[in-house]
């Protein structure tokens, strides 16, 4: 897909797409664990298009002339991934375990573009983002609202990077990085990309403990207050 005409018609929505990944990505990146039920249709609805992308070029691969069927396609998507949306926030355990599944997902990416990529190997870079992916939808089932903060400070500082890489450019997609890996010409990316990795990082990080600062306190009563309290009562 690294060379696919699915990303020069995507191309051409850059400005828009630019726009909504930073505003919807700061919103999750700070606030993602407030509003649990937006940020699952989220992830229904990014688990649609991706969907559709995948199907789109596999039918059409590099036979496709017409940017409009592109944008049928993807029109049908995103109509799709708004009902889905709408089912994943009404089921809240399913969708959080998807959206944590994309925040792993995410997660693999910010290791293989950290230090994985010097290892070269293909497989690993999938791997590490299934393997991320999988533990992260299924701790989800355990601890949720950790689970819900990472993912959604994950995913969010993705959309910040991607959105801001929309206007200034200097970035590859996840398909041309596995080209590098590859042909062994990783060295050769643009030092501008690596602004991005780190930005990823960091935006990932601070988002994480911001949010973590922000939840809800437990109450706890010492026994003995509650003791006392029984008495009088």
């Amino acid at each position: 897909m690294s060379n696919s005409m699915i990303w020069e018609y995507a191309a051409y929505a850059e400005p828009y797409i630019g726009a909504v990944a930073i505003v919807g990505g700061f919103i999750m990146v700070f606030f993602g664990l407030k509003i649990v039920r937006p940020s699952l249709c989220f992830a229904g609805f990014l688990t649609s298009i991706m969907v559709t992308m995948l199907i789109f070029y596999a039918v059409y691969i590099e036979s496709i002339d017409e940017l409009k069927t592109f944008y049928y396609w993807m029109a049908g998507g995103a109509v799709i991934g708004l009902i889905f949306g709408w089912f994943l926030a009404y089921f809240i355990k399913v969708g959080a375990a998807i959206l944590a599944g994309w925040g792993g997902f995410m997660l693999g990416l910010i290791l293989n573009e950290a230090f994985l990529y010097t290892f070269e190997l293909v497989w690993l870079f999938w791997t590490a983002n299934v393997v991320c992916a999988l533990v992260c939808a299924v701790l989800t089932f355990k601890i949720f609202d950790h689970m819900m903060i990472f993912s959604t400070a994950v995913i969010g500082s993705y959309g910040l990077v991607r959105g801001v890489s929309c206007y200034a450019g200097h970035y590859y997609n996840e398909f041309v990085v596995i080209e590098l890996l590859k042909s062994g010409a990783i060295d050769q990316v643009d030092p501008y990309y690596w602004g991005y990795v780190g930005g990823f990082v960091v935006f990932a990080i601070i988002g994480s403990w911001y949010q973590f600062r922000m939840m809800p306190k437990k109450k706890t009563t010492h026994p003995y207050h509650q003791e006392q309290a029984n008495t009088m009562y």
